[in-house]
């Protein structure tokens, strides 16, 4: 064993009291630097509370100041406002009189949306008369389906102006509008509930007529004992093919009162079964609309195509004519595709194999404007509550002839469909004074992408469609109409621009939320006659409760007014901060007011305005004019603000209109600010765009 290394000794073991020192002095180590850990805390959560307390202090007294000054401007304002409902009230209650009289007059057979009693009573009646009625009067039975749609339409319209209805800000006019108005606080709820139960009576007369039918089809058999029949009734057609032959050379069923032509799959040629076909268009015939859980809408109305189970077939005996009564001389029975193997259950079997397709040639109305491309045919998915494309092949569209073709593996309600977001988001929009100097008109200009911008101009009662100028929208041009429905003739015709919260995912924006979008509406509806409006790039990058939007003062009014779409676009491309055509930012900041945002589009990143997180925020709130609340437009671009020597600027010289101007808006008529406001509102400017 080689000799330990010299100068290497061994280590003395510490003794037991050694140890325990050591120990007793780490714990008091520990100890003070947990204490000194806690006084730390605590000195940076008294620090942290003062800075609370200084916030909440600075935020208090800038709060009361905002709110002083903002019922100062209130109190101004509220002769102007109460004036403006007051004379908006006067115009609906006149409206509505003559609305009465004229539906009067063309002795409508249904009862209007609010008279709620009726209402009631005719929906029981109908549903009552659905489940005793047996007759197959051809007549009959679609003039109800009549009735019921003259409803629908009605309620539709009803329904889009409860939930676009910009009203004032209250007072005794705004409450004898209520009363007027007669509707219940949930309106829009009942409203969609009637439309539910008029299509589900629709849905259950076609059926019981059919079944009707059905129960007698041999009394319908031609010479070559054929039974096919079709009619058509308004917006409804209606056939009806009964497989007697069951020929499988059999490849085509045409049904000339529709124009409808199907190429039948071999397994129905053979199958004892009846084909029924229902083509419903015009307004009111996509009643999936408000359900569908995606994207898509139907355009161009909804073919129906079911497969029926036939009852049991009539024996003559002796001159007498026998039939069977059963479950289906009441009601259909729809048979799936494909078509179940004997003794399977119908509601439990699955096809292993996709189904051969069967292919669709129908019409499209003359008025529909085709914007999808590629053209997608989509049925109604029922348990999904979507529009689904699965199984839909082959789509075509003949212009030629305005037919449209495809193949489907499923047999259901059938619709050429388009995005409801197809037009969405806006790329951008303006709004231009056009009835001059005084005047009580404006053009909105929506850029959608399309060839031509959409062009609507708003009046003092009705709203214009100006442009596109395509063949399919020609009924449409030139035709004075209120905003709303005008926007549902274009909606039915395929130019879809109401969207809803739904759509917002789908377009790729947050949708503002409505108090600050309806508040901002209402604002800028005030200029809509002095001033030219136009979206901003930065209105997204803002908080949902936040809208932004450019305008600039029309000050040559005796040279004609700057007010051409090519004096608009030139003026907020070039975005000048001074001079008479400056371009200026409004933003409404909530429930609250509008203030001025230094967010023109030319700017490299969004100037977000000061917040309320820190003391130095608050003081920073107090110190800028930008961000600064006032009531309405009309007070905040009189260019006089809070902050100490602003007054005195040249910011403020540059942010303040002309009193000229301000006095021209406080002149413009009520009733045409209400229509740009409504419209607006409708076309949802601020949550998409």
């Amino acid at each position: 064993m080689p000799p330990k290394p010299a100068g290497k000794t061994k280590k003395k073991k510490k003794t037991k009291e050694e140890l325990e020192e050591e120990r007793r002095l780490a714990e008091e180590a520990a100890r003070l630097a947990e204490e000194e850990r806690l006084r730390a805390e605590e000195a940076e959560r008294q620090r942290l509370a003062e800075l609370e307390r200084q916030r909440l202090e600075l935020l208090g007294q800038f709060l009361d100041a905002e709110r002083a000054r903002l019922d100062v401007e209130l109190s101004e304002l509220d002769p102007l406002l109460r004036q403006f409902e007051h004379e908006r009230v006067r115009s609906r209650n006149a409206t509505l009189e003559a609305a009465e009289w004229e539906r009067f007059l063309r002795c409508v057979r249904v009862p209007a949306p609010r008279q709620r009693v009726e209402v009631t009573e005719f929906l029981l009646r109908m549903t009552e008369s659905v489940r005793e009625e047996d007759s197959r009067h051809t007549e009959e039975a679609f003039r109800s389906c009549e009735d019921c749609r003259t409803m629908i339409l009605e309620t539709r319209q009803a329904l889009l102006d409860a939930r676009y209805r910009v009203v004032g800000g209250g007072g005794p006019e705004e409450e004898a509008a209520r009363k007027v108005r007669a509707t219940p606080p949930d309106w829009a709820k009942e409203l969609e509930s009637d439309l539910r139960a008029l299509y589900g009576i629709i849905n259950a007369r076609i059926d019981r007529f059919t079944a009707a039918v059905l129960h007698h089809c041999d009394e319908y058999a031609n010479d070559r004992n054929e039974i096919q029949m079709g009619h058509v009734a308004g917006t409804f057609k209606w056939g009806i093919w009964v497989n007697t032959a069951k020929n499988p050379r059999l490849k085509v069923v045409e049904m000339p009162q529709l124009g409808v032509t199907l190429d039948i799959p071999k397994q129905i040629a053979l199958a004892n079964v009846a084909l029924r076909v229902q083509h419903r268009s015009g307004p009111s015939s996509d009643e999936f609309f408000g359900r569908a859980g995606n994207h898509w809408m139907a355009v161009g109305g909804v073919l129906v195509v079911d497969l029926l189970a036939l009852p049991p077939g009539a024996k003559k005996v002796r001159g007498w004519t026998l039939r069977q009564v059963t479950p289906l001389a009441s009601n259909v029975q729809r048979v799936p595709y494909p078509i179940p193997p004997a003794g399977a259950d119908p509601l439990t079997w699955q096809s292993e194999e996709e189904p051969p397709p069967m292919g669709v040639s129908a019409p499209l109305p003359p008025d529909v404007v085709l914007l999808q491309d590629p053209l997608q045919v989509a049925w109604w998915d029922e348990p999904h509550q979507i529009w689904n494309v699965d199984g839909v092949s082959n789509v075509a569209y003949d212009p030629s002839t305005n037919y449209v073709s495809f193949h489907t593996t499923h047999l259901a309600p059938l619709a050429l469909v388009m995005s409801r977001t197809r037009l969405l988001p806006y790329k951008g929009w303006h709004v231009r004074p056009t009835g001059g100097r005084n005047g009580n008109s404006a053009a909105i200009s929506l850029d959608c992408g399309l060839e031509e911008a959409i062009v609507i101009e708003v009046s003092t009662h009705s709203a214009t469609l100006s442009s596109p100028s395509w063949p399919q929208l020609q009924s449409l041009l030139g035709v004075a109409m209120p905003p709303l429905d005008l926007l549902q003739a274009l909606s039915d015709r395929g130019v879809h621009l109401l969207p809803e919260d739904r759509d917002a995912a789908a377009a790729g924006v947050v949708a503002k939320e409505r108090p600050t979008e309806e508040a901002m509406c209402k604002d800028l509806a005030l200029l809509g006659g002095t001033f030219l409006l136009a979206s901003s790039r930065w209105n997204q990058t803002a908080s949902p409760d936040e809208a932004l939007a450019r305008l600039s003062e029309v000050v040559d009014w005796e040279e004609g007014g700057r007010t051409q779409p090519q004096h608009v676009a030139r003026i907020f491309d070039k975005e000048k901060e001074d001079g008479e055509r400056r371009v200026l930012v409004v933003m409404r900041r909530g429930a609250k007011g509008v203030a001025f945002c230094d967010a023109l589009d030319r700017r490299e990143e969004y100037p977000r305005l000061p917040g309320t997180e820190s003391v130095e925020a608050v003081r920073a709130c107090g110190e800028t004019v930008f961000g600064e609340v006032h009531a309405s437009v009309l007070t905040l671009l009189r260019g006089q603000f809070a902050v100490p020597g602003a007054n005195d600027s040249a910011l403020a010289l540059r942010l303040c209109a002309m009193h000229e101007s301000l006095e021209l808006a406080r002149t413009t008529s009520p009733l045409f600010t209400a229509t740009l406001a409504q419209t607006m509102l409708a076309l949802r400017l601020f949550s998409f765009s």
